[in-house]
């Protein structure tokens, strides 16, 4: 039986989040064959959970915030997040999920979980809607500054997701802003000729404006970068979406006649910008399954990641990662 590990404090609505989208999860058999491992204090929560017989909780305390600094989150060993990626190392946990401090999160990975051998940068990697299989934007965020030789590590690690999510023989590309092999910083082009030496498949530079249409499985970038590719993403699904619905409103009874006729149209629309339904970004390249969810998940976010999570450690990923390395 897998041991899925959530931390309890993570998120900007925690821990009330946590334990709806934890109690959504068991209750829609979300972790089948797995028991769920909450990280937080057992004395204030635990009856929540007296129905379920796969519930465990280990003691930990809610000391990192947002402006805990990524050193500081390394000092303290009874958080939450330090705990959980100190269970990763043991494998005590098969996965562990925080929707927590992202910087916190991400130094504890790799410093307290530790990297896997041949892995030089860990990366996030998050899967974009598209129309027909998913995108793999990597990095969303880890490593703002990087080297040539990184994408390398990233495009593995993208491999190995790929391989996950059912993509075999993905096609790798490097974000630019152009598709010409002359342009672009002199950081892509080297990462470009870089990628160009390994046996790979790597097809060339994508630009942004086909980052959902483009010939390619795999979008690699510094963590810059692709961190502000996935937030003006979000920021403009929301826009368009809040903008359809007040025109809507404004349009009188034929408009709103035809928002009926569409509803399963927009609804499907919807869905697919909805982060929620992702559930989570994959660290990958520590040692162990890590899984980042949005600062601002509700219980439904929290209930796909959970469930992302499970499915990753059933399926193995990072036995995936080690095999690309």
């Amino acid at each position: 039986m897998k041991k899925i590990g959530i931390d309890l404090y993570g998120g900007d609505n925690a821990p009330e989040s946590v334990i709806q989208g934890a109690i959504f999860a068991l209750e829609n058999k979300f972790l089948n064959n797995c028991e769920l491992v909450i990280v937080g204090n057992k004395k204030d929560y635990s009856e929540k959970f007296n129905k379920f017989n796969n519930v465990s909780f280990i003691d930990a305390e809610n000391t990192v915030d947002n402006h805990t600094k990524p050193t500081q989150a390394l000092k303290m060993k009874t958080s939450s997040i330090y705990k959980g990626c100190e269970l990763l190392k043991n494998k005590e946990l098969d996965a562990f999920v925080s929707a927590g401090n992202t910087g916190a999160l991400l130094s504890a990975g790799t410093f307290v979980a530790g990297r896997l051998k041949g892995i030089k940068r860990p990366a996030l990697a998050v899967a974009l809607p598209s129309k027909t299989t998913p995108k793999i934007l990597i990095d969303a965020g880890a490593n703002a500054e990087v080297k040539p030789e990184f994408f390398y590590d990233f495009a593995r690690e993208g491999i190995a997701y790929a391989d996950f999510m059912g993509i075999k023989n993905p096609k790798i590309a490097i974000l630019n802003i152009g598709t010409e092999e002359g342009k672009g910083s002199t950081l892509v082009k080297n990462a470009a000729n870089y990628l160009k030496e390994k046996n790979l498949n790597y097809v060339g530079f994508i630009e942004g404006r086909d980052v959902f249409t483009g010939d390619y499985d795999i979008l690699i970038t510094d963590g810059f970068t692709g961190n502000t590719v996935l937030k003006t993403i979000e920021g403009t699904a929301y826009y368009i979406l809040s903008e359809l619905k007040a025109s809507i409103k404004k349009g009188g009874l034929f408009a709103k006649l035809g928002a009926l006729m569409m509803k399963g149209s927009l609804y499907s629309l919807k869905t697919k910008l909805d982060y929620r339904q992702y559930g989570g970004t994959f660290f990958l390249g520590v040692n162990g399954i890590l899984v980042k969810a949005h600062g601002s998940s509700d219980s439904e976010a929290i209930a796909n990641a959970l469930y992302v999570a499970s499915e990753a450690a059933k399926k193995d990923i990072v036995s995936r990662i080690t095999k690309e390395v």
